[in-house]
């Protein structure tokens, strides 16, 4: 994901409603290995393609392969080169191992000339209730979503931000501290947002595994700008998204309020790593994602 400033524009929402239209994939044919499917862009942002999207999109095409008894328990992403926006998009899903408790799916993003743009390898098995459940993590504590703004009211006519990150998207976003957006913040290598659907999502766990893919895109490199004392959309700044992955503890559902924490374990060389920690209104680890991409910031004028 290219996050490099663009001119403000009027831009619808984008609904709920929208992203699970593009989940719905348009199946192109099979062979005994192989499952092509047909994806739909997202109008916004219009210069370039989101990388949850793609994530989605990826988790929704293998899963759709996979039996209806096992669940998404893994995604190793890699973004290799920018995907047009302007043109449908054709998925590859590759069934590398099959087993009653295990599958492997990898999902592979083609362009018109066969050029590879983009890859996720993931896993689905069976869920096993029976079998103790315990995780060193717990979700940070902090103000809870009431009595925080929605990130599309933070800046509505803005034109420092780009349009994509003031118009009210699928979920809601609210930010507990204030987003690094156009000044720095208190330096710190951490922050926290609340996330949930804008409507309940329906009762098909790919789906909401998609959902809950396409989110963690949103924000877990963030906390790169709060440690570097550096504003996210100063012009000239961006984040390039590399790889990403995710591992699911428990079947996501965000129809209810979700607390994601992300940090930034270390920043070098221009390359930003990321994690983030995903939990239940219950409190309970429902996964863990991790980011590795391109950071760029620009000094901040003294004010």
């Amino acid at each position: 994901m290219d996050d490099t400033l663009t001119d403000p524009v009027t831009a619808p929402a984008v609904t709920l409603q929208d992203l699970l239209g593009l989940l719905d994939l348009e199946q192109l044919g099979s062979t005994a290995r192989t499952v092509s499917w047909r994806g739909q862009p997202q109008a916004h942002p219009e210069d370039r393609m989101f990388g949850g999207l793609l994530l989605a999109q990826a988790l929704v095409a293998a899963g759709r392969t996979a039996p209806t008894t096992q669940r998404a328990i893994s995604l190793q992403a890699d973004f290799l080169e920018g995907a047009p926006t302007d043109r449908p998009m054709t998925w590859r899903v590759d069934l590398i191992t099959d087993a009653n408790s295990l599958s492997t799916r990898r999902s592979t993003l083609v362009a018109d000339d066969g050029a590879e743009l983009f890859t996720a390898t993931t896993r689905w098995a069976t869920t096993r209730e029976d079998l103790p459940s315990f995780s060193a993590v717990a979700p940070a504590d902090v103000p809870g979503p009431e009595s925080l703004a929605e990130l599309a009211e933070r800046y509505p006519d803005d034109p420092r931000i780009p349009s994509w990150w003031r118009i009210r998207r699928p979920v809601h976003f609210r930010h507990v501290e204030p987003p690094p957006y156009v000044a720095p913040e208190p330096t710190t290598d951490r922050q926290t947002v609340h996330v949930r659907s804008t409507d309940p999502l329906p009762e098909d766990p790919v789906l909401r595994a998609g959902v809950a893919a396409y989110v963690t895109d949103m924000s877990l490199l963030e906390p790169a700008f709060r440690a570097l004392g550096a504003a996210r959309h100063a012009p000239g700044s961006r984040i390039l998204s590399l790889t990403h992955g995710l591992t699911f503890h428990r079947e996501p559902d965000l129809s209810t309020w979700h607390q994601f924490d992300s940090r930034v374990g270390a920043v070098a060389h221009g390359r930003a790593y990321g994690v983030g920690e995903l939990f239940d209104d219950r409190g309970r680890h429902v996964l863990t994602a991790t980011q590795l991409g391109l950071v760029k910031t620009v000094p901040t004028p003294t004010q």
